[in-house]
């Protein structure tokens, strides 16, 4: 099975220690993004991986091809092109404080400032059973926008199932009106066969009536664009503890997971750790029960790990399900 993503790598500065940015200067290094990060997690699960991306034609983008391939990431369609990687800054949270993130200049990036034109189309299809597409490719620049257009039009004609997620960000849009991004969605969501998303994203940027319950919107929202699947996360609290569930919308219904508590170390990442279970259990076509156990499980250990990508085994995976995450000991 060869499961390929499209959109950006990003550098990823970590203030070590939960210390603030003003205290320290000392800085962890590691590369990232929604397609790195749910790479990286089926590589763990023994999937083949593609990347198809844009980085650096310097040593800093030599460095983030050599990170890609040390978490299993493939990085033969990765284009070295300008001088420019999108990063940003991440001072941990401790207790009431929360974590934060600080964003450099992404539209001047690598992959920001190509376009469909630097990247082999056909090519990186070749022999592709899954593309997964992060929409902040939509909201980038308009070149990465067609670009994302031309991969899941492509994959779509040659029954490539297409895996899209909304990731809207509206930080990002301050050059396109919210009718535009309506739009460039209603578009892509026509290629598109799994999506992930909120109900938010479905009310407040397509359109639907707030006051639906879940259930019939989703199901509603799979009709409109003859979607597959519809799935995401919710998070909730109890009692001063954080605790996170899954659902996923199909032709047979709403089916949602147990709450799974979480113990959170970082933030980032969580939410690629699910979706990459959710592909996962579609290629190897569990129930979707299943499939709902071991993404939710998965993103309870990415909370309990530093770093975007999940990097979860399977064989972890599987032993935080039979305990039910009782894995907290330790392992020799």
């Amino acid at each position: 099975m060869t499961i390929a993503a499209f959109g950006e790598v990003m550098l990823r500065l970590t203030v070590p220690d939960h210390l603030l940015l003003e205290q320290t200067d000392q800085l962890q290094m590691s590369f990232t993004g929604t397609g790195v990060n749910i790479l990286a997690s089926l590589a763990h699960f023994g999937q083949d991986t593609r990347l198809i991306s844009a980085v650096p034609a310097n040593r800093l983008g030599s460095a983030a091809q050599g990170a890609l391939r040390r978490i299993g990431v493939g990085d033969r369609f990765v284009q070295q092109r300008g001088d420019h990687l999108g990063s940003f800054f991440v001072e941990l949270g401790y207790g009431n404080r929360p974590e934060s993130v600080t964003y450099q200049n992404r539209l001047a990036s690598a992959f920001g400032t190509s376009t469909v034109a630097d990247y082999p189309v056909t090519a990186a299809l070749q022999d592709v059973d899954v593309l997964h597409i992060c929409g902040i490719s939509l909201s980038l620049t308009a070149g990465t926008r067609e670009a994302a257009f031309a991969f899941a039009e492509a994959a779509a004609k040659q029954k490539t199932a297409v895996c899209f997620d909304f990731n809207y960000r509206v930080a990002l849009n301050q050059h396109n009106t919210h009718e535009q991004m309506r739009q460039y969605y209603q578009r892509m969501l026509k290629s598109s066969q799994v999506v992930f998303g909120s109900r938010r994203d479905l009310t407040d940027l397509m359109g639907y009536p707030r006051d639906t319950t879940d259930e019939p919107l989703f199901k509603q929202f799979l009709a409109d664009y003859d979607l597959r699947v519809f799935a995401g996360t919710k998070r909730l609290q109890k009692d001063g503890r954080d605790f996170i569930q899954g659902f996923v919308c199909d032709e047979a219904g709403l089916h949602w997971s147990e709450p799974q508590e979480l113990m959170i170390l970082d933030r980032i990442g969580g939410g690629d750790a699910y979706a990459a279970g959710i592909i996962y259990g579609l290629t190897q076509q569990w129930q979707v029960d299943r499939s709902l156990t071991f993404a939710v499980a998965n993103t309870a250990l990415a909370h309990a790990q530093i770093g975007d990508s999940p990097l979860a085994t399977l064989a972890q995976v599987n032993a935080f399900i039979a305990s039910s995450g009782a894995t907290g000991g330790l392992i020799r």
